[in-house]
């Protein structure tokens, strides 16, 4: 079983700050999985989702991004 969790912000896209969100996972043990850009109809937020091998990878993560600023939904279990 996997875990994600989404991180989500104010369009526009920011791609220098993805870069730096993906790269602070990536060391965290998480892969950028999906990225969503705002669909027009109502969503006005970039959503990227972040998957990782195992539920206390994706809590440190998310905490560590949360302590930074960031809004992060999750983790929760991605089951395949």
């Amino acid at each position: 079983m996997s875990y994600m969790f989404e991180v989500f912000y104010k369009a526009p896209a920011n791609p220098k700050r993805e870069t730096a969100l993906t790269e602070r996972v990536a060391r965290l043990g998480g892969r950028l999985s999906y990225r969503e850009d705002p669909d027009g109809n109502g969503a006005q937020s970039v959503s990227l989702t972040y998957e990782f091998g195992s539920r206390d990878q994706a809590e440190a993560a998310a905490t560590a991004l949360r302590e930074q600023g960031e809004h992060v939904e999750g983790p929760v279990d991605y089951g395949q």
